[in-house]
């Protein structure tokens, strides 16, 4: 049992894939692509990669990701509920990976930092925070500002139109723990 508890706000539930702005849909995608070797280690996969130098972020992002990523993978309290590529719905830690991130990016660390205990103990929190932090100054450096929910409920909607492509479907611990 981790050391600190989990006080998570009740953030709106983003529920469809498709109503994510381009910039959700980004960390999605790649998380999605990422882990799918994880799932079918014998099967050819999209690079997960390429969807980050599309988007115009350094090697230093999809370092940060990967890196994060890994710790999750190796230190998590509890099977994560990431989906698959072609899955219209939104995983619970799919969105909660992007509220981290737009935390990060609005300079609440010890925020993000509390979600991502949901996840973590608290050692392996101090560890995954710095990825955290590098990849969510990527984005916003790229221009990839993740948007707060609950102001997004309150706007109109918009067509979502990305220039990427959507991810399109193609033994070890680390499987056993993804959705």
């Amino acid at each position: 049992m981790s050391s600190m508890q989990s006080h998570r706000r009740p953030a709106p539930r983003r529920e469809r894939f498709q109503d994510l702005c381009d910039a959700e849909t980004l960390v999605v995608s790649v998380l999605r692509l990422w882990a799918e070797p994880l799932r079918e280690p014998e099967r050819q996969h999209p690079h997960w990669q390429d969807g980050m130098t599309a988007a115009g972020l350094s090697n230093d992002a999809a370092v940060a990701f990967d890196t994060l990523m890994r710790i999750v993978l190796s230190a998590t309290n509890r099977p994560l509920d990431l989906h698959r590529p072609p899955c219209p719905t939104l995983g619970t830690d799919e969105a909660l990976l992007l509220d981290m991130l737009r935390l990060a990016q609005q300079g609440q660390h010890g925020e993000a930092g509390v979600l991502m205990n949901d996840w973590l103990s608290l050692t392996a929190v101090r560890m995954a925070m710095a990825p955290l932090c590098v990849l969510a100054a990527a984005l916003a450096r790229a221009g990839l500002t993740l948007p707060d929910p609950a102001k997004a409920l309150h706007m109109p909607s918009r067509p979502v139109t990305s220039q990427m492509d959507r991810p399109r479907p193609t033994a070890d611990r680390g499987a056993t723990l993804l959705h």
